[in-house]
């Protein structure tokens, strides 16, 4: 079992979604950029044009990450879905 300690430098949340949700939590200040030769964002705005690959690039890399605590995905995120836009 994790200890407290080893969640201790868990401070963002991360999120996959579309661009309406994205937006409403950056609004809320949830974003966060890293600066350097290959930066990172802790968002994935999706639409019908990201492709698969992508978003599970962006799933692999997320939670691979040590100073993340909570990845939210969205419902319209949905990998070999052509209507990415409709709910469920």
């Amino acid at each position: 079992m994790a200890t407290a300690a080893s969640y201790k430098d868990r401070n963002f949340l991360a999120v996959i979604g579309d661009e309406d949700t994205v937006t409403g939590l950056l609004l809320a200040g949830i974003g966060h950029v890293t600066t350097g030769a290959s930066p990172t964002r802790n968002f994935l705005i999706v639409d019908l044009k990201t492709e698969t690959e992508k978003i599970e690039k962006s799933f692999d890399e997320l939670t691979s990450r040590k100073d993340i605590g909570i990845l939210l995905i969205n419902q319209h995120v949905r990998l070999g879905d052509t209507r990415r836009d409709t709910p469920l």
